[in-house]
Protein backbone atom coordinates (compact mmCIF):
# COMPACT_ATOMS: atom_id res chain seq x y z
CA UNK A 1 0.00 0.00 0.00
CA UNK A 2 1.36 3.16 -0.89
CA UNK A 3 2.17 6.27 1.50
CA UNK A 4 0.66 9.60 0.85
CA UNK A 5 2.53 12.76 2.28
CA UNK A 6 0.04 15.02 3.58
CA UNK A 7 0.78 19.02 3.56
CA UNK A 8 -1.34 22.03 3.97
CA UNK A 9 -0.60 25.80 5.00
CA UNK A 10 -3.88 25.93 6.16
CA UNK A 11 -2.76 24.19 9.67
CA UNK A 12 0.60 25.10 11.24
CA UNK A 13 4.05 24.09 9.95
CA UNK A 14 5.51 21.31 11.48
CA UNK A 15 7.70 22.50 14.71
CA UNK A 16 10.63 19.89 13.87
CA UNK A 17 11.83 17.26 11.28
CA UNK A 18 8.32 15.64 10.46
CA UNK A 19 5.25 15.15 8.39
CA UNK A 20 1.75 17.06 9.38
CA UNK A 21 0.11 13.49 8.28
CA UNK A 22 0.27 10.60 6.07
CA UNK A 23 -2.63 8.45 4.38
CA UNK A 24 -1.97 5.43 3.57
CA UNK A 25 -5.23 3.53 2.17
CA UNK A 26 -8.17 4.54 3.45
CA UNK A 27 -6.36 5.60 6.58
CA UNK A 28 -5.18 9.33 7.84
CA UNK A 29 -2.62 9.49 10.71
CA UNK A 30 -1.74 13.02 11.78
CA UNK A 31 1.10 14.00 13.66
CA UNK A 32 0.47 15.66 17.12
CA UNK A 33 -1.31 19.02 16.28
CA UNK A 34 -0.71 22.36 18.11
CA UNK A 35 -2.49 25.56 19.08
CA UNK A 36 -0.40 27.15 16.77
CA UNK A 37 -1.98 29.58 14.13
CA UNK A 38 -0.95 28.53 10.48
CA UNK A 39 -0.72 32.67 9.95
CA UNK A 40 1.22 33.92 12.37
CA UNK A 41 3.10 30.90 13.32
CA UNK A 42 2.56 31.98 17.15
CA UNK A 43 1.34 29.64 19.96
CA UNK A 44 -2.10 31.00 20.67
CA UNK A 45 -3.44 31.25 24.47
CA UNK A 46 -0.28 30.13 26.03
CA UNK A 47 -0.94 28.58 28.71
CA UNK A 48 -4.67 28.69 27.68
CA UNK A 49 -6.27 25.02 26.87
CA UNK A 50 -9.51 26.08 25.82
CA UNK A 51 -8.01 28.55 22.97
CA UNK A 52 -5.58 26.19 22.00
CA UNK A 53 -7.98 23.28 21.69
CA UNK A 54 -10.11 25.68 19.21
CA UNK A 55 -6.97 25.98 17.10
CA UNK A 56 -6.00 22.82 17.26
CA UNK A 57 -8.99 21.16 15.78
CA UNK A 58 -9.06 24.11 13.05
CA UNK A 59 -5.76 22.76 12.28
CA UNK A 60 -6.47 19.00 12.50
CA UNK A 61 -9.75 19.69 10.31
CA UNK A 62 -7.56 21.19 7.73
CA UNK A 63 -5.27 18.67 7.65
CA UNK A 64 -8.08 16.09 6.95
CA UNK A 65 -9.05 18.07 4.34
CA UNK A 66 -6.24 17.77 2.37
CA UNK A 67 -6.09 14.53 3.22
CA UNK A 68 -10.08 13.78 1.84
CA UNK A 69 -11.16 13.20 5.23
CA UNK A 70 -12.84 15.41 8.15
CA UNK A 71 -13.50 15.82 12.04
CA UNK A 72 -16.74 13.29 11.40
CA UNK A 73 -14.15 10.21 10.46
CA UNK A 74 -11.86 10.77 13.12
CA UNK A 75 -12.10 7.26 14.66
CA UNK A 76 -9.34 7.96 17.59
CA UNK A 77 -7.53 10.72 19.00
CA UNK A 78 -4.65 10.98 21.46
CA UNK A 79 -4.05 13.59 23.70
CA UNK A 80 -1.69 14.61 25.50
CA UNK A 81 -2.01 17.60 27.98
CA UNK A 82 0.78 19.60 30.59
CA UNK A 83 -1.79 19.28 33.20
CA UNK A 84 -4.28 16.86 34.08
CA UNK A 85 -6.68 18.75 36.37
CA UNK A 86 -7.40 20.84 33.27
CA UNK A 87 -9.06 18.19 31.57
CA UNK A 88 -12.75 19.21 32.00
CA UNK A 89 -11.99 22.28 30.47
CA UNK A 90 -10.18 20.54 27.07
CA UNK A 91 -13.29 17.79 27.36
CA UNK A 92 -16.37 20.46 27.10
CA UNK A 93 -14.02 22.38 24.20
CA UNK A 94 -13.38 18.81 22.91
CA UNK A 95 -17.30 17.85 22.92
CA UNK A 96 -18.16 20.56 20.38
CA UNK A 97 -16.14 18.88 18.11
CA UNK A 98 -17.56 15.70 18.28
CA UNK A 99 -21.02 15.76 19.73
CA UNK A 100 -21.96 12.61 18.17
CA UNK A 101 -20.10 9.53 18.24
CA UNK A 102 -17.06 10.53 19.49
CA UNK A 103 -13.81 8.84 18.62
CA UNK A 104 -12.18 6.50 20.90
CA UNK A 105 -9.34 8.54 22.47
CA UNK A 106 -6.51 8.23 25.35
CA UNK A 107 -5.61 11.41 26.90
CA UNK A 108 -2.42 11.46 28.96
CA UNK A 109 -0.25 14.39 31.50
CA UNK A 110 3.04 14.96 29.65
CA UNK A 111 4.06 17.70 31.96
CA UNK A 112 5.36 20.80 31.04
CA UNK A 113 5.69 21.26 26.99
CA UNK A 114 7.47 24.37 25.85
CA UNK A 115 6.28 28.19 25.39
CA UNK A 116 3.27 27.57 27.11
CA UNK A 117 1.78 25.08 25.36
CA UNK A 118 -0.81 23.15 27.47
CA UNK A 119 -2.20 20.39 24.54
CA UNK A 120 -1.30 18.66 21.72
CA UNK A 121 -3.57 15.88 19.84
CA UNK A 122 -2.71 13.17 17.26
CA UNK A 123 -5.76 11.63 15.23
CA UNK A 124 -6.49 8.85 13.03
CA UNK A 125 -9.02 9.07 10.25
CA UNK A 126 -10.98 7.20 7.74
CA UNK A 127 -11.08 9.00 4.53
CA UNK A 128 -14.72 10.25 3.31
CA UNK A 129 -16.82 7.97 0.87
Amino acid sequence: MQKIRIETGRAAAPGGWYSQAFRVGELVFTAGVTGTDPQTGQLVGPGDIVAQTHQIMKNLAAILEEAGSDLGHVVKTLVFVADIDQFSLFNETYKAYFPKDPPARSTMQVGRFNGGMAIEIEAVAVAKG
